[in-house]
């Protein structure tokens, strides 16, 4: 593996602290003029030019980054990018004001997107998802989780997470596999039966996925089935996730921490007592942005999340049913307008928190010691991210040490 030097960068900007809170997500470490050297994929140095050359011991690739900034690699930390299919057929019914739910009960919504999953061949899966990742990778993503969960029999949820492995083995952005056969109910079954049949897939599917995931709501699974599921997950020896108060508010975050999830998403529905109760812990709180524009319902309460203490992260949830989109720029932007989450906390939330959200403390931070994930921009701030919205200012992105875009 080859070394790498990168000179002329204005501003080299990152979080200062895995996982930040409060205040702390406003503090970055900023180094203007900046260079940055990584060997053997790992960060070397990285400060002002006359001191980062100090440490270079080789003769590394030059890279210039021709006075732009520097950012870490973002960290999208909830998606399910293995599915077939599309479902624009739903979108005018959303317009026109049917709910989920809605659409969910008249033959749409998950479950059709289970269908075409089943349907579709395990290569097809697998070209469909390298298109996805390149375009993630384009906008800056180095590292994503993807949930399976368009399955729900052990034959299509193994499918699922197989085709994850082999996305993994053949394009470079880093990814992190959940088992989510928890995420619908099949037509004709229970919650209360479906919650046996994903018990009895979990001895199948250690060593193929680090976490397990359910949807807790109602119409879905309750706190019952919920809580069954993920003890018999944690002995396992799965690591939880959970998605709760998405459309009600059950009881959902309070069961993620009794059971030790390392992160609840969505939360658009968490009530005052519920954030305190987050604050008070080590779980992230992962906000997904781009499905309260796209369902054009009501954003996460991410200020009062983040002045109380909560570890809180932006992530995608690229999914075909409700956020059909892979652009992080965007949701820092959505963040930002739509959150009134500073700048500052929306690239750490990008970035060093989504990075403990997933339990990887060697990525999302510009730092001696850490994997060399990093993005080269079109300007010399990084605020331009979310001020000119809505395209892309990535020209290089950087994976352990390696160009792969640019």
């Amino acid at each position: 593996m080859s070394s790498l030097l990168v000179v002329n960068i204005a501003q080299a900007v990152s979080g200062s602290a895995t996982p930040a809170r409060g205040r702390k997500m406003r503090e970055l470490v900023i180094h203007a003029p900046a260079a940055i050297y990584a060997r053997e994929g790992v960060i070397q140095a990285v400060g002002p030019r006359e001191l980062v050359e100090k440490e270079v011991s080789d003769d590394p690739v030059v890279l210039d980054a021709g006075g732009g900034a520097v950012i870490p690699g973002f960290v999208d930390s909830h998606t399910h990018l293995v599915f077939g299919g599309q479902r624009e057929d739903e979108f005018d019914l959303k317009i026109a004001g049917a709910s989920y739910q809605e659409i969910a009960a008249a033959g749409g919504g998950i479950i059709s997107t289970v269908e075409a999953t089943r349907r579709a061949a395990p290569s097809e899966l697998v070209e469909t998802g390298l298109g996805y990742l390149r375009s993630a990778l384009a906008h800056g993503t180095t590292t994503m989780e993807i949930k399976s969960g368009y399955g729900l029999d052990l034959e299509n949820e193994l499918k699922i997470l197989e085709v994850i492995a082999e996305l993994g083995r053949r394009q470079p952005v880093e990814l992190v596999p959940t088992f989510m056969g928890a995420h619908a109910v099949p037509p004709g079954m229970s919650a209360q039966e479906q919650t046996q049949r994903v018990i009895a897939m979990l001895p199948h599917v250690q060593g193929k996925a680090e976490y397990c995931d359910v949807f807790c709501e109602g119409g879905y699974f309750g706190l019952d089935e919920t809580r069954a599921i993920l003890a018999a997950a944690r002995r396992a020896g799965l690591k939880l996730r959970l998605h709760a108060d998405q459309l009600s508010s059950n009881g959902g975050v309070q069961l993620a921490l009794n059971m030790g999830a390392r992160s609840v998403d969505h939360l658009e529905q968490i009530t005052p007592a519920e954030i305190i109760q987050l604050a008070d812990s080590s779980c992230a709180a992962t906000l997904l942005p781009g499905v309260s524009l796209f369902l054009h319902y009501g954003y996460p309460p991410a200020r009062r999340l983040i002045d109380e203490g909560a570890i809180v992260v932006l992530a995608s949830n690229f999914n075909p049913g409700s956020c059909m989109c892979l652009n992080l720029q965007l949701i820092f932007a959505l963040a930002c307008t739509q959150m009134r989450m500073t700048t500052a906390e929306s690239l750490i939330a990008l970035t060093a928190n989504a990075a403990w959200a997933l339990d990887r403390p060697h990525i999302g931070r510009l730092e001696p010691g850490l994997q060399a994930d990093f993005l080269l921009l079109d300007s010399p701030g990084y605020r331009m991210i979310p001020y000119f919205f809505g395209g892309n200012h990535v020209k290089v992105v950087v994976k352990k040490g390696e160009v792969v875009v640019g």
